[in-house]
């Protein structure tokens, strides 16, 4: 699986992450709806759309590009004007997510003045400056080296919330693929920090009136939740979940479906 469908998950998990990555305030994410979006008529196809829940803001328009590809600029903004045409949007932004400059296309004469003006953001994750931001941190995750990479998990293991306990689980299970799941919680001890994190979460969301778009988990040994939106929401992470390696059992019992609704997802 390559590295840049975390980032996808990332935002469908926790989408606070995308809006602190452009430096909006954290708490907009809840005016904001994540999707992937089929353009009609055309074999394209957008997987990160934040389209906002009124027509007051902008719809932002995301793509994390981790492999090298000259062509890269040409289809997103195809792509994106496609849509622009069928849902006729005039607020827009584009936000691209890099993992260092090196990847980025070489060749962008044709777009330059686009790149350069506001409607285009490009982020480059090995520049982010080192904070305590845990969406912050998620995203450093995905870039660190093996080296580094168990000693940072660590780090923020001790301050994640259940659905980020289970996130940094998945990131390093694709990047120790040699390691079972039980050697990886074993790793960053994962189980004792998971039995401790159920309580202050709850605790801390009951507290604060916050559950409303939030993965809750209360399954010892296992994380249960469900993901904020509508039903439609949820079985659009299916395909995701999928690649991570877990079952339809297992994404229906994460995501509060019937397991019926996860089979009704064609397999890609």
């Amino acid at each position: 699986m390559r590295t840049d469908k975390f980032i996808y998950l990332l935002f469908q998990l926790v989408p606070q992450g995308f809006f602190t990555l452009i430096g909006r305030d954290p708490n907009d994410a809840l005016r904001y709806d994540f999707k992937s979006v089929e353009l009609k008529e055309t074999a394209f196809r957008i997987d990160g759309v934040f389209t906002p829940q009124n027509n007051d803001d902008e719809v932002y328009f995301v793509e994390a590009q981790f492999q090298a590809d000259e062509a890269f600029y040409t289809r997103f903004f195809a792509e994106i004007f496609l849509y622009l045409k069928q849902y006729r949007v005039e607020q827009w932004r584009a936000v691209v997510i890099y993992p260092s400059r090196s990847v980025e296309p070489k060749q962008v004469k044709a777009y330059g003045e686009l790149l350069e003006s506001k409607r285009v953001v490009r982020v480059y994750l090995d520049e982010l400056p080192e904070s305590e931001e845990m969406a912050v941190e998620l995203f450093k995750l995905l870039i660190a080296s093996e080296e580094e990479m168990s000693v940072r998990a660590r780090k923020i293991v001790q301050k994640a919330s259940v659905v980020e306990l289970d996130l940094i689980e998945q990131i390093l299970s694709y990047k120790f693929r040699t390691l079972t799941r039980e050697e990886i919680q074993k790793m960053l001890k994962i189980q004792e920090e998971l039995g401790l994190k159920e309580t202050a979460f709850y605790k801390e969301a009951f507290e604060e009136g916050k559950l409303e778009g939030k993965l809750e988990g209360k399954q010892e040994g296992e994380v249960q939740g469900i993901v904020k939106g509508e039903r439609a929401g949820k079985l659009s992470t299916v395909p995701l979940l999928r690649e991570l390696g877990l079952s339809d059992e297992q994404i229906a019992e994460k995501l509060g479906l019937p397991l019926r609704d996860v089979q009704s997802v064609p397999k890609q």
